[in-house]
C-alpha cells in the first residue's frame, strides 16, 4: 500500500508541550511498558478504553504472522500485564495488510461503515464492543521492517482531526524509535548500516518535533545533536561554538530579570550530574539578528544505557515568549475591564442628581470609609463644576452610623464644594447620628442642616429663587 504524506500541521502551543513530556519520558523508558507509559500523555485523552503495544515476532514473506503483547492499559485498570500468548495475526490478516507496511497511522474511525473492514472482522471485533480502532505501526527502518504496533479501541465512532493525525504520526514515529533502540541494545545486533539508518530515523522524528531537542554528552557536557527548530530558537544557524558547552555559549537570566543563572541551576546541568529528571523556565538572549530575549520552558532527562549508565542527557525545550506576552494583555486586559466596573459601580453607588439649573444633590447611602469619601468628593466637585451649581445637598439618611470616618467625610465635602462658591447643605441627620456628631465635637458651622431631603430641596429652590 503506498500513502501520501498530508501537509505538515501547526500544533498547538499545549499539544507541542505535551509532546514535549512524552519524549522525555520516551527518553527515560527502560521497558516496553515504560515506553507505553509515556506515550499515555497523550493517548489516554484521546478516550479509548483500551490501548495495546505488540511486538512482532514471526514472518512470512514480509508479513507479520504472530505478534507478542509486551505491555497494555485499560480505562480504570491502568496498566496491566499482557496476557503471554502470542497474537495470530493470520486470523486477521486483512486487517494487519492495512499496518503491516506502513508509517502513518491506520484510522478505523467507525468500523461498522469502514470498507476496509470485512464481515469476520467486523462481527469479531464488534463482539468486544469495540466500535472504533487507531492502529499506529511501529516502523524501524534499522531493522527494515514493522517491529510492533499500538492499538487504540473505542467505544463509539470517533473522528481524528488534523493535529490528532499529525500527533499520532509523530508519536508512532517516536515509538517505534526508542523501541528499535532498546531492542538493538539489549541484543547487541547493532550494524554500522543499522546504525546510520537509525540515525536518519531519528534525525527525521526530532526534526518534525514542534519543540527544541538538544542532546549533551555525561562527563564533558558537549554536544551531541540538537533539531534544528532548537537551533533556531536560539538565533544560531548550527550547534557548534568553537568548543563552548551550552552554558558558556548563551547568556541565561531568571525568567522576567536580568538576574544571570548559575550554570550549575540549569536543568541540563543537574541532569547530568544527579542523573535525575529536572525541569525550569528561564530567559536567554538570542543571538539571531537583533537579539532579544527569549523565554523558554525546559525539560530534561538523563539517557541510559543497557546498563543503566547515563552516558547523555536530553533537555526538550520550548519558546513561550509569545505565549506569555499574550497572557500579560489578557490580564492586563482584565484588570482593567474590573478597574472599569469598579469605577462604573461606584459612581452608581454615588449618584449625583441636579434638581435644577444650580442645585444638586446627592443621596449617600452605605458605610462611609476613606475611599469612598474620596470619591464622594471627587464626583461632587466634579457634577458642581460641570453644572455651575450653587447648591449642593448632601443627604445622609441612609448612612447607617456615624463616627469619626463620617464626621471627616462630611466636613471635607462640605469644605470642598464651599471652595467653589457652593453652599453645602445636609440633611436626613437623624436623632442618633446627631448625637454621634455631638459626641465627637464636630464643628459643623457654615453647613446648613436640615432634617429631610424634601426640606433642604425647599431650603435651596428658595435661594436660587431670590437670586
Amino acid at each position: 500500500m503506498t500513502h501520501v504524506d498530508a501537509p505538515p500541521v501547526e500544533l498547538s502551543a499545549s499539544t507541542a508541550q505535551i509532546l514535549a513530556t512524552v519524549f522525555t519520558g520516551l527518553a527515560e523508558a527502560r521497558s516496553e511498558v515504560e515506553l507505553l507509559e509515556a506515550a499515555l500523555v497523550y493517548l489516554r485523552p484521546l478516550g479509548p478504553f483500551a490501548i495495546n503495544l505488540h511486538l512482532t515476532t514471526e514472518f512470512e514473506d514480509g508479513v507479520p504472522i504472530l505478534a507478542r503483547p509486551v505491555a497494555q492499559w485499560f480505562e480504570g485498570a491502568g496498566l496491566v500485564p499482557p496476557p503471554e500468548a502470542d497474537i495470530d495475526l493470520r486470523s486477521h490478516l486483512s486487517i494487519s495488510q492495512l499496518w503491516y507496511d506502513q508509517t502513518a497511522p491506520v484510522l478505523l474511525e467507525d468500523i461498522a461503515t469502514d470498507p476496509r473492514c470485512d464481515a469476520v472482522y467486523r462481527e469479531f471485533i464488534t463482539g468486544h464492543g469495540i466500535r472504533a480502532q487507531a492502529m499506529l505501526p511501529l516502523h524501524s527502518e534499522a531493522v527494515g521492517r514493522v517491529i510492533g504496533v499500538v492499538v487504540l479501541h473505542f467505544r463509539a465512532p470517533r473522528a481524528f482531526t488534523g493535529e490528532e493525525r499529525s500527533v499520532l504520526k509523530t508519536l508512532s514515529f517516536g515509538l517505534a524509535s526508542f523501541l528499535a533502540s532498546r531492542r538493538l541494545l539489549a541484543e547487541r545486533e547493532e550494524s554500522l548500516r543499522q546504525a546510520e539508518r537509525q540515525r536518519r530515523m531519528l534525525t527525521a522524528v526530532l526534526e518534525n518535533l514542534p519543540v527544541g531537542v538538544y542532546l549533551a554528552e555525561a562527563g564533558t557536557h558537549k554536544p551531541l545533536l540538537a533539531n534544528q527548530i532548537g537551533v533556531e530558537t536560539m538565533g544560531r544557524s548550527r550547534i557548534e561554538d568553537g568548543g563552548k558547552v551550552y552554558y558558556e555559549a548563551f547568556t541565561i537570566y531568571r525568567p522576567g530579570t536580568r538576574d544571570p543563572v548559575p550554570f550549575t541551576e540549569l536543568p541540563l546541568y543537574r541532569t547530568l550530574a544527579t542523573g535525575e529528571p529536572h525541569a525550569g523556565v528561564v530567559d536567554v538572549v538570542s543571538q539571531g539578528e537583533g537579539g532579544g530575549i527569549v523565554t523558554l520552558e525546559l525539560q530534561a532527562a538523563p539517557v541510559r544505557d543497557e546498563s543503566g549508565e547515563m552516558f547523555a542527557a536530553v533537555v526538550v525545550y520550548l519558546d513561550v515568549t509569545e505565549r506569555n506576552r499574550a497572557e500579560a494583555e489578557r490580564t492586563q486586559i482584565r484588570d482593567e475591564l474590573i478597574r472599569t466596573q469598579a469605577q462604573a459601580l461606584a459612581e452608581r453607588s454615588t449618584p449625583l442628581i441636579p434638581l435644577g439649573d444650580d442645585v444638586v444633590a446627592m443621596p449617600i447611602v452605605g458605610t462611609l470609609d476613606g475611599a469612598r469619601a474620596d470619591q464622594i468628593i471627587e464626583v461632587l466637585l466634579a457634577g458642581c463644576a460641570a453644572r455651575k451649581a450653587r447648591h449642593a445637598i448632601l443627604d445622609v439618611t441612609g448612612v447607617p452610623h456615624a463616627d469619626t470616618a463620617v464626621a471627616g467625610a462630611l466636613l471635607r465635602a462640605a469644605a470642598a464644594v464651599r471652595l467653589l462658591g457652593v453652599e453645602p447643605i445636609l440633611t436626613g441627620i437623624r436623632p442618633d447620628v446627631a448625637r454621634t456628631l455631638v459626641g465627637l465635637d464636630v464643628d459643623l458651622r457654615g453647613v446648613i442642616t436640615l432634617s429631610t431631603l424634601q426640606e433642604g430641596i425647599a431650603h435651596a429652590t428658595r435661594q436660587a429663587t431670590r437670586r
